[in-house]
């Protein structure tokens, strides 16, 4: 998102935030999976927005046994905190200080109108808040290796059009975010779009993100902390649309994410992987939908695998 000076049209405000992208999604002629469309019925989600202290200390083990720096967790700690006091009387939804069980695919925290005058006007934040990407980041850049980062310039990220310009807005302009130069560096590398040929199938979007990954020295290390994204088409070029941190446990598996700009942070419990590569999906099909845009082909991704 732009840096805002006033509350700006909610037009504007929903381009500029759909689904955690950072700028607008063009109409595509692809249609959703199928197979997982019709995936979601009968879901249960089990999950929190870390609003309890004593949640907030359940989450934080969990983040810990898996791997995640303390120093890391309390710095995103400080962003939940933050955000829950700053839209804890969010019209658009409650933020759910304990563990939660409910028949759901995906939580739905509703029109962007709302949330987006509570933070610009209400709480004049004339920036974006905390997105999918950074505060997964900042859980997960310990496990990520770069050795070849972009030039700065190539950085898809300086103009309101650009992918990536909400994560530049918010990491430029709030204070709470303290990415040093080698973080940001990393950070624009890791997330910068890859071109693909528009409308290729999703083992050609799958291989040039492997090829860009390689041409960037990226790598992952091998343990039960991974970043979890899930890559959308725009004509061509793919991205991650969504991106959040797992952690996998003796009976299932813990997702921690912020679900777009202005909504929460949630932690969610799933049993099976395959469960987690539906809610990525059901994360992006659900803010599609509420605006007309088809999901179109996409992939997820643990690390830089396929899931």
């Amino acid at each position: 998102m732009r840096k805002l000076k006033v509350f700006i049209s909610i037009l504007s405000l929903i381009i500029l935030t759909t689904a955690c992208d950072g700028n607008s999604r063009p109409q595509s002629n692809l249609t959703p999976n199928a197979s997982t469309e019709a995936g979601h019925q009968n879901t249960t989600l089990t999950y929190t927005n870390l609003g309890d202290k004593t949640v907030q200390s359940e989450v934080r083990d969990i983040l810990i046994s898996g791997g995640v720096s303390g120093k890391n967790i309390d710095k995103v700690f400080v962003w939940i905190n933050d955000f829950n006091e700053c839209m804890g009387s969010c019209e658009s939804y409650s933020i759910e200080n304990s563990w939660k069980t409910a028949a759901i695919p995906v939580v739905d925290y509703g029109e962007y109108a709302p949330m987006s005058e509570l933070w610009y006007k209400q709480n004049n934040r004339q920036y974006g808040d905390v997105l999918c990407r950074i505060a997964a980041y900042q859980l997960i850049q310990d496990n990520v290796d770069i050795q070849q980062p972009i030039d700065k310039k190539d950085w898809e990220c300086y103009s309101e059009t650009q992918w990536l310009y909400s994560d530049w807005d918010a990491i430029s302009n709030f204070s709470l975010i303290d990415f040093d130069e080698k973080e940001i560096s990393e950070y624009f590398t890791l997330f910068n779009p890859v071109t693909i040929s528009a409308g290729c199938s999703q083992d050609e979007m799958y291989q040039a993100i492997q090829s860009a990954w390689k041409s960037r020295k990226i790598s992952f290390a091998q343990n039960k902390a991974s970043l979890i994204t899930i890559w959308i088409q725009s004509e061509s070029q793919t991205a991650a649309a969504h991106a959040a941190v797992l952690i996998q446990e003796e009976q299932g598996y813990l997702l921690f994410e912020k679900t777009n700009p202005q909504s929460p942070y949630k932690a969610t419990k799933f049993s099976t992987i395959e469960q987690v590569k539906q809610y990525m999906y059901e994360s992006i099909h659900i803010e599609d939908a509420r605006y007309g845009y088809e999901t179109g082909d996409y992939i997820v991704m643990q690390n830089d695998n396929l899931l």
